[in-house]
């Protein structure tokens, strides 16, 4: 691929895809495959992810910096994780906001994924675009507009949207936004936390909400959906302990909401929450639900477990190294050119808040490659760290005695949070474990 080619539409014969499977329709993948999209790290821009797959690139032909997947990071998540959820009892929605990628929600899908959970109507819109059947939006709607696409989109049988309350005055609005959609809405009552984000306080108020919702002839109340990584996400202090008692709660209300009869029209009922920090502790709450009138299905939602990254889920997830034989791995880094040592000990990365995620941990360096191409040294600790980010500059400081990286190095970056990381890429190239880029992913944020 050089800079002569035509940012045409890709050959009608160009190669799809092995990442993708068969979760969603072939169509709307291969129409987004073959769309042209700035991206500002490869050689050839505006291109597609069909003439990035097909153009043999490798990581040197990237213009820096650049974010990549690695191809057998990625699928080792996509498989670790369904295998975990098969093992512990529970169906998985991934949080699709993570990525927001329909080749990467495809491949999900493709391993048992029961659903996609999205974070507002807008990208469940987007998921309902590209042949999502079952789409939980983990949130509030009050918005009008966005009732009414819902109670138009409800016309359509094969497609099942669920979406959330957490007051009476929540149904009610919702109810009124659905008048005359052909069928009732699926809803959720939400649990929260004192002093977080939205969800009934505390069970009487839940179950208030679950009568409200019940009573509603646009709703259906079929379960109960919770979020407990509005609690610190870490393993070493008492958050996970604050978790698992909050979760224990779900018992109740399940129990006392099936004794009232309120789940009376619905044709199971569905307890949802497990974030990509605490699934496990979700996983262990449902095994403990009581016997009810209708089937339980366990969902949890967690997103971040497809690439995992070098920080926060590394703290966090049960899948984490040290904690599991066979653990997630991260699966998204950055690679950026040193572009100055203007003091001794500082060193000056031309990549930065535009390309990198920051909002709860900077990067760290991963790897050091030498003249950009090769003599890849990876030291347990490199003695270098990352203590400030620009809009297109990152600060290195080097410990004393620790070996500086030349002008016209690359520095490979591990990542915190990939939800502030895919949002700022609209294609991302996948490199396999030799260099070469065998797929590219686009997202629609």
């Amino acid at each position: 691929m050089t800079s002569s080619h035509s940012p045409g539409p890709a050959s009608p014969t160009a190669p799809a895809s092995a990442l993708a499977g068969s979760g969603l329709p072939a169509h709307p993948l291969a129409a987004l495959d073959a769309e042209p999209v700035e991206a500002r790290s490869l050689p050839e821009s505006p291109t597609s992810p069909a003439r990035v797959r097909a153009a043999g690139l490798t990581l040197a032909d990237l213009w820096l910096p650049a974010v990549v997947l690695h191809e057998e990071a990625l699928r080792h998540n996509l498989d670790r994780f369904a295998r975990w959820c098969a093992e512990h009892g529970t169906d998985l929605a991934p949080h699709g906001k993570t990525t927001m990628a329909p080749l990467l929600w495809s491949a999900q899908l493709d391993r048992g994924a029961w659903g996609l959970t999205a974070a507002t109507v807008a990208q469940a819109r987007v998921m309902r675009r590209f042949g999502a059947h079952r789409v939980i939006i983990a949130n509030e709607v009050a918005d009008p507009a966005q009732l009414a696409w819902l109670a138009r989109e409800l016309a359509d049988g094969a497609f099942q949207p669920v979406v959330l309350v957490d007051s009476p005055e929540g149904a009610a609005r919702t109810a009124a936004g659905l008048s005359g959609a052909p069928r009732p809405l699926p809803v959720l009552v939400e649990l929260g936390v004192a002093g977080r984000r939205a969800g009934a306080r505390g069970l009487d108020a839940a179950l208030e909400t679950a009568r409200a919702a019940a009573a509603a002839r646009e709703l259906v109340l079929i379960g109960v959906e919770g979020f407990e990584g509005v609690f610190p996400q870490r393993r070493d202090d008492d958050s996970a302990a604050r978790a698992r008692a909050w979760l224990a709660g779900f018992a109740e209300f399940v129990r006392r909401a099936d004794a009232e009869g309120l789940f009376a029209r619905a044709e199971e009922v569905v307890v949802t929450a497990g974030g990509s920090s605490f699934p496990d502790l979700a996983a262990e709450a449902f095994a403990d639900l009581p016997r009810l009138s209708r089937p339980v299905r366990r969902v949890v939602r967690s997103g971040c477990y497809l690439t995992h990254d070098d920080l926060l889920m590394e703290r966090a997830s049960p899948l984490r190294s040290g904690a599991d034989p066979d653990p997630l791995r991260p699966a998204l880094t950055c690679y950026a050119r040193v572009l100055s040592r203007p003091e001794p000990g500082r060193v000056l990365l031309g990549a930065g808040k535009r390309d990198v995620s920051f909002d709860i941990d900077l990067p760290v360096v991963r790897a050091v490659l030498g003249g950009g191409a090769g003599g890849r040294r990876t030291p347990v600790d490199s003695g270098l760290r990352v203590v400030e980010l620009n809009d297109h500059h990152a600060f290195l400081d080097a410990d004393p005695g620790a070996p500086v990286p030349d002008a016209g190095d690359v520095v490979e970056l591990g990542l915190s949070h990939p939800c502030t990381v895919f949002d700022k890429w609209p294609l991302i190239p996948v490199v396999d474990s030799g260099g070469r880029v065998v797929d590219a992913v686009r997202t629609l944020f």
